[in-house]
């Protein structure tokens, strides 16, 4: 069970979290720190441990350094995106700067879009996880690519869109809201080797990006999920548990309790058709509402999320402008390139 906290007690925990930390880390923003003593159960010592070792991890990886698409740098987005007011509407094309590894990896995702919000403002992922072609993602992709290709699309959640949605609900958004529709799923998708990247992708994000996950619905989960979920399960902390619900077909009235309508695909029992972009709420290349994205010759073979010259101009912009900051990861902050 999640430990809670009087407004008092937060706050006497996060003074506490920022003495621990020194006048070095004075920068880091409340909602920030917050975040690891929840991961923590409110632990100061065990949140201190976690925020230093993300912060190794990111000096290590250069993940400050990581570009993010916006609208006045106009990268190419790394998936596409649905409804929010400062990048317009877009779809993963083989636009120049995007890596080869990302297009091949999502070639065999049964399709995946950050569409609008719930009701609490938080962004919405949703992912066709039961087309997924498990067998081939595993043949012919890498752990290290996935990974790289997650981090990627973290970064410019939590700068980009995040941030869009903080300044929209006026108030600081840290958190996604994640559907898995299992949809057409059986045992092919049930292939250890594919299973393992989700392992990895839960590893990063429980490890570095802590209590960014506002609510998680398995929904049309086929009886047979329930052997898969006993694997799942065990990869995952407590608290990431309590906010993930399986549901069956009965699943439209508890998303609209959390989703209006509007910004709720129809397949998903919502209103919404995005009719106005390719492949409509969520393309898929295997559900063939989008035709197969072809890599390029300028689409190069790097294990990162895009091309080398745009990972050292973004290295190189961001020396430039002066030490980055995690603060970015408050969703008001300034840090969105």
């Amino acid at each position: 069970m999640a430990v809670t906290k009087t407004p008092d007690e937060e706050n006497n925990a996060i003074q506490e979290l920022y003495k621990e930390l020194g006048s070095e880390h004075a920068h880091l923003d409340r909602e920030y720190l917050k975040q690891f003593l929840i991961a923590r159960s409110w632990n100061v010592k065990a949140a201190k441990e976690q925020l230093l070792s993300t912060m190794a991890w990111r000096k290590e990886n250069k993940v400050d350094l990581y570009p993010a698409a916006t609208k006045d740098n106009k990268l190419p987005l790394l998936y596409p995106v649905r409804g929010f007011d400062t990048i317009p509407d877009g779809n993963l094309t083989s636009d120049a700067g995007v890596s080869e590894s990302v297009l091949r990896i999502y070639r065999w995702m049964g399709g995946s879009c950050l569409h609008k919000t719930d009701k609490d403002g938080c962004p919405i992922y949703i992912e066709r996880l039961g087309y997924h072609a498990a067998k081939e993602l595993a043949k012919f992709t890498t752990t290290e690519e996935v990974s790289q290709y997650h981090v990627g699309c973290n970064e410019f959640l939590h700068r980009v869109i995040m941030r869009d949605c903080s300044i929209k609900a006026n108030k600081t958004i840290n958190r996604e809201t994640v559907i898995f529709d299992c949809t057409n799923m059986n045992w092919g998708q049930f292939h250890m080797p594919a299973l393992y990247f989700i392992k990895a992708i839960s590893d990063t994000d429980q490890k570095y990006y802590p209590e960014t996950l506002n609510k998680l619905y398995l929904v049309n989960a086929p009886s047979a999920f329930v052997m898969v979920w006993k694997i799942v399960k065990a990869w995952l902390d407590p608290g990431t548990i309590e906010k993930i619900q399986i549901l069956g077909k009965d699943f439209k009235d508890v998303l609209l309790q959390q989703i209006p309508a509007e910004n709720l695909p129809s397949f998903l029992g919502g209103d919404c058709t995005c009719s106005h972009m390719p492949g409509g709420c969520v393309p898929s290349q295997i559900l063939k509402n989008i035709p197969e994205i072809q890599a390029q010759a300028h689409n190069e073979k790097t294990e990162f999320p895009y091309n080398k010259d745009i990972m050292e101009k973004a290295e190189t912009d961001a020396t430039l402008r002066g030490p980055p900051s995690l603060a970015f990861c408050n969703g008001l902050s300034n840090d969105s390139t």
